[in-house]
């Protein structure tokens, strides 16, 4: 038997694997709030990332447009960001690590599963100081179950990925003959050449657009046009081996192309251009994700922190938002390494100076009783 017959028949007992019947799967009609329209800059907006303010970086489909846009909640431009040294073969969807540290573009737009040069660009994550124009690195990657092309199956095109636990989760879009599975493959997150992972297949009856992980990692979130597969409980990196809700968009038909997690549990959406579409959305996925993880009969939240000023120069003030107990902040460098530390009582807000530590980026951890940790990405200037 040739590789290729070997290839085949392994992919094919792969999606048998996890093929979906009616009865398994539970489904839901949720309506998106339409928000706000978006700058016409972002006519055919793909990507969208929350940048855990007001704002949302997003970018627009291919045609060589190598420029961020950043706009706010109510979709009003505010602010470009050119990659001087990225070209937008096909932009697809856009996301950031847990701690903000990189903001990530995938470049892996494959219509016609023809390219050689799928790619990913990593930039730190854009702050208020950033300059115009920046330079990216880039992280290139390929399919390990590829052997042709192009490919004459049609699902080796991808619009959706995160990032997590080091790694990106990319989600295929198939077409044409092979529409029904989405493929999840996993990629490290380090420039280089890379062969990906294939992790497992899943079976949803679409084409995927966008991907999001929300912030304490208990929910993932495809995008097609029309609706929403939602996975939650799952076992290691193997999203699809949780338990799996379709939502299914009450709302006529746009060409949804790309979602983030606004809040744990609050998504937002962005659609193409076609004369009528356009828009901002806002759905609230709380009655179908879970709560967060419970020990004995006490949740544990994750504490919502106030930094200011941001960037910071003589000193930072810390407000730990709603905290039972005693909390600790902790301030950490670029290498790991603690600079500050101390604990504090529940209703403190504490005002810590800076002035003695050298111009950077740092990372504030807050943590406490019942507590997820938070993260927060500090800027000390001078």
């Amino acid at each position: 038997m040739s590789v290729t017959s070997k290839t085949i028949l392994f992919f094919l007992a792969l999606l048998c694997s996890r093929c979906v019947t009616l009865a398994e799967m539970q489904s839901a009609l949720v309506t998106p709030t339409i928000v706000a329209p978006i700058d016409s800059l972002i006519a055919e907006c793909s990507g969208l990332d929350y940048t855990g303010g007001t704002h949302f970086w997003a970018h627009n489909d291919g045609y060589g447009d190598n420029t961020l846009y950043r706009i706010s909640n109510s979709g009003v431009y505010t602010r470009s960001l050119v990659i001087s040294n990225a070209t937008n073969y096909d932009w697809e969807d856009i996301t950031h690590d847990a701690d903000r540290d990189y903001l990530y573009i995938g470049d892996f737009g494959n219509n016609s599963c023809s390219r050689t040069n799928l790619r990913i660009y990593r930039i730190n994550y854009p702050v208020s100081t950033s300059p115009a124009s920046v330079t990216a690195d880039e992280i290139y990657f390929s399919y390990p179950d590829q052997t042709l092309i192009p490919s004459p199956w049609y699902n080796f095109d991808a619009e959706a990925f995160f990032h997590h636990n080091n790694h990106f989760y990319i989600f295929s879009k198939a077409d044409s003959t092979a529409i029904g599975y989405t493929k999840l493959y996993r990629v490290p997150d380090q420039p280089g050449t890379h062969v990906a992972t294939l992790i497992d297949s899943f079976y949803t009856n679409d084409r995927i657009t966008s991907a999001e992980i929300n912030q304490d990692s208990s929910a993932v979130v495809l995008l097609a046009n029309n609706r929403i597969h939602l996975f939650t409980g799952w076992s290691g990196d193997n999203f699809f081996t949780g338990n799996y809700t379709l939502l299914r968009f009450s709302t006529s038909w746009t060409q949804k192309e790309a979602i983030t997690f606004y809040t744990r549990t609050t998504v937002w959406m962005a659609d193409e251009s076609d004369g009528v579409s356009n828009y901002l959305y806002r759905v609230d996925l709380s009655a179908y994700i879970p709560p967060p993880v419970t020990t004995g009969f006490t949740a544990l939240t994750v504490p919502a922190v106030t930094v200011f000023p941001n960037p910071a120069r003589g000193q930072l003030s810390i407000n730990p938002g709603i905290v039972t107990g005693i909390w600790q902040y902790t301030l950490m460098d670029q290498t790991g390494k603690t600079v500050l530390s101390e604990q504090q009582l529940a209703t403190d807000l504490v005002t810590v100076s800076v002035a003695a530590l050298a111009p950077g980026i740092y990372q504030l951890h807050v943590t406490g009783d019942r507590l997820l940790p938070a993260v927060q990405r500090i800027i000390i200037s001078r």
